[in-house]
């Protein structure tokens, strides 16, 4: 499983960004969004970058549905270049958590920003999101 510790560290390596899959990238809200899929380990990593609103509210959780489907071990998404988020972006990844597990897919976060754990600690959805994905023992899930 993907383990991120304090230092910004994935797996013990640097969390530059890894080479994108194959897959490629997908943007959303005429590309204030962009999601791509890259190697992570056992599971996949989605890196998120851009804003997270109402723009990209109605097409995210399709898109990570998608996306969840295409990696069967997993995916593990990476928040740390998502530069602005609302009420609406934060719902939306909710619902396109919700959407992925009840299709039996393993969604979880593997990194995210203060800001953004924030957010969703006041939107009541941190646990939502970072509740079904077992890291393992002793990870510790980035926040910068």
């Amino acid at each position: 499983m993907l383990r991120c510790d304090d230092r910004g560290q994935i797996d013990g390596r640097p969390s530059e960004r890894p080479a994108a899959s194959p897959l490629g990238v997908r943007t959303l809200a005429d590309g204030a969004l962009s999601l791509q899929l890259a190697a992570g380990g056992p599971a996949t990593l989605l890196l998120v970058a851009g804003t997270l609103d109402d723009r990209c509210a109605v097409d995210l959780p399709e898109a990570l549905l998608s996306a969840a489907r295409a990696c069967p071990g997993g995916l593990a998404l990476d928040l740390r270049a998502v530069v602005a988020c609302d009420e609406a972006g934060v719902a939306a990844l909710a619902r396109a958590w919700e959407y992925a597990r009840k299709a039996g897919h393993t969604v979880g976060l593997a990194a995210s920003t203060a800001g953004l754990d924030r957010l969703m600690v006041l939107t009541d959805t941190l646990q939502l999101v970072a509740g079904h994905f077992d890291t393992g023992p002793g990870a510790v899930r980035a926040s910068v």
